[in-house]
């Protein structure tokens, strides 16, 4: 495989960097030879280390092919970004064989190509398998502890090997660390096969870890981990843009590289086994959904709070560095949150595509603008609009003119002392019904993100959460009514639900279930990188038309005369819904492209409509 000979035989052996701040293990500094890595206890566990943190970080800011903002950029959730951002240049454009624009990672020499960076995960798996090959030879170290470390980074490739899944389709199997004089020159194997590989090595990890850690190491694998490894990606073989006959872009001989040639119900069926094992482990290893019945702790709590017991697995990082050395600034770096005057805030701000699927609070539909076919409304509306808002909005979002409410009573979460110094002296303002968002293109729109922060203070690190026991509910329930199954899925569903305060849903009819399931899972996952992935893959008729493509749009607001800026929501005049940006969309896009510069070697096929 020649794109894998320049990323894993050339770049050397490990790369192992300060890694202190992850899971607060020891580190070692500095380009070692493998002798030197694996001569100590200490430098192996930092190289474990290291192989957690580059693996988990995929999808995040500086795991992928672009470098500043994040999924929900380019899926309806938040702003495109600032002109010079690599969402801004997919939601303009579409994806790219040759990157996202100025913004790429290395799009010279094309180790990034449309939101991923294709490069990044050979090196991980390469680092992963070395750990694997070679952690016996640590003298000081007991084989039981080997043996766990070789389950955890099998169960790390796996989980890259699931984000390769869904993101491109069938992918390269890799099975060992390979050096400059191997043969590698294999192409990409089909769905089917990259699959069976996923679970394989799900099940090979599972033998050989915890069932759960103690907390000193919590973030590490465990059992219940590779099995929601595993039931994410089966809920995405069976997902109709995958299970299916024919795929969404007819592609010759290579169709079983992206869909499985039949659609075949029954993988619906392993989809719920494998979810249900997941709440097996659950209830045996204190792992539980928060419902104390406060729904708005609970919620934020779940989200929010490190290492909280309905967190499975989160990406743990807590450095307070506000540069681009960690993920979480590049999630932030457009928030008024992070620092208010260090970028245009604005370009990170909240959608109404996106608000308009909160309920409220009774669980009934709140009446909001629709562009262009309103007067404007007046500011009156808008603060009983957002008090009669359902507690997730309220903990997801600092709405225009409001306090962030998920860290009441702490000025720095005030409308005034948002962002910790103020407000630019534009954001939010409205020119004129009903085509301006104002202030020549910036300001926080509908509201600015405020979820992973309840109860943070000064806190400005978050522990990503990469797997959620209500993801495994809401799996449940889209599997049970896509299996025919609606009291079970009903059931799945509620949990997630009324845990929000909202009343039961009882629809049964498949089609309708299966709408308010996907939005429960757009309104859960807000800003947790599901959207992005969930939506291509059911393959929804309006993906194009207000999601991943089409009229996105804010709402925006006038301030009464004589009123100065920063303002609350007293001073809020009218406001309306307009039109902020049409964002591009092709069926190409249901798939990653792969870099051009690996295709042109002739061993990578690249994927339809690219």
């Amino acid at each position: 495989m020649k794109n894998i000979t320049k990323i894993l035989a050339v770049i050397g052996l490990l790369a192992l960097t300060s890694c202190d701040f992850f899971l607060q293990k020891p580190d070692t500094t500095g380009n070692v030879d493998r002798d030197a890595v694996f001569s100590s206890k200490k430098n192996a566990e930092a190289a474990l280390m290291s192989c957690y943190s580059n693996a988990l970080v995929h999808g995040l800011p500086g795991g992928l092919g672009y470098t500043h903002g994040t999924l929900g950029a380019i899926s309806g959730e938040i702003n495109r970004g600032a002109s010079w951002h690599g969402t801004y240049f997919i939601a303009q454009q579409g994806l790219n064989v040759n990157g996202a624009g100025s913004d790429a990672t290395d799009s010279a020499n094309g180790s990034s190509a449309g939101s991923e960076n294709w490069a990044k995960n050979w090196s991980v798996i390469r680092q992963c398998f070395i750990v694997k090959e070679n952690i016996d030879k640590v003298a000081d170290m007991s084989q039981d502890d080997k043996d766990v470390i070789k389950a955890e980074v099998t169960a790390l490739i796996a989980y890259r090997y699931m984000g390769m899944f869904y993101r491109y389709g069938g992918v390269p199997v890799v099975t060992r660390s390979f050096e400059a004089s191997d043969d590698l020159t294999a192409g990409r194997v089909s769905l089917e096969e990259t699959l069976q590989y996923i679970l394989d090595l799900c099940d090979e990890a599972h033998a050989g870890l915890p069932a759960k850690w103690d907390a000193a190491n919590t973030g590490r694998m465990t059992q219940g981990v590779v099995l929601a490894i595993k039931a994410r990606a089966l809920m995405y073989a069976a997902r109709p843009l995958f299970n299916r006959a024919t795929p969404y872009l007819d592609f010759g001989e290579n169709n079983n590289l992206i869909c499985f040639g039949n659609a075949d119900k029954e993988r619906w069926n392993d989809a719920i086994e494998a979810n249900e094992a997941v709440l097996t482990w659950a209830a045996a290893n204190g792992v539980s959904l928060i419902n104390t019945g406060d729904a708005f702790k609970d919620y934020a709590t779940a989200t929010s709070t490190p290492g909280n017991k309905e967190v499975i697995l989160a990406f743990k990082n807590n450095s307070t560095s506000q540069d681009y050395s960690t993920y979480v600034f590049l999630y932030n770096n457009c928030s008024a949150y992070w620092t208010w005057n260090r970028f245009d805030n604005g370009e990170s701000g909240v959608l109404s595509n996106h608000i308009k699927y909160y309920y409220k609070k009774d669980g009934s539909e709140m009446k909001w603008p629709v562009y262009g076919n309103q007067t404007p409304r007046s500011g009156a509306e808008w603060i009983e609009n957002v008090a009669d808002l359902e507690p997730r909005a309220l903990a997801d979002i600092k709405f225009a003119g409001h306090d962030a409410m998920n860290n009441t009573g702490d000025t720095k979460w005030t409308s005034l002392g948002w962002g910790r110094n103020g407000y630019d002296g534009k954001i939010g303002m409205g020119d004129a019904f009903p085509n301006s968002v104002g202030g020549s293109d910036k300001g926080q729109l509908s509201g600015e993100r405020t979820k992973f922060y309840y109860k943070a203070g000064s806190r400005t690190w978050f522990e990503f959460p990469l797997f959620r026991l209500a993801e495994t509910y809401l799996n449940l329930a889209e599997a049970y009514n896509e299996y025919g199954n609606s009291g079970k899925a009903l059931e799945n569903l509620n949990k997630v639900h009324q845990r929000a305060g909202l009343p039961a849903v009882t629809e049964t009819n498949q089609s309708k279930l299966r709408e308010i399931i996907q939005r429960e899972k757009f309104i859960e996952f807000f800003g947790e990188n599901h959207k992005y992935f969930d939506v291509k893959h059911w393959m929804r008729e309006d993906i194009g038309d207000g999601i991943c493509g089409g009229s996105m749009r804010a709402f925006t607001f006038n301030i009464k005369a004589g009123a100065t800026w920063p303002y609350d929501k007293s001073t809020i005049d009218t406001w309306w819904e307009t039109e902020y940006y049409q964002a591009f969309w092709s069926p190409a896009m249901y798939l990653e492209p792969f870099p051009q510069s690996e295709v042109n070697k002739g061993t990578i096929t690249q994927n339809p409509g690219y």
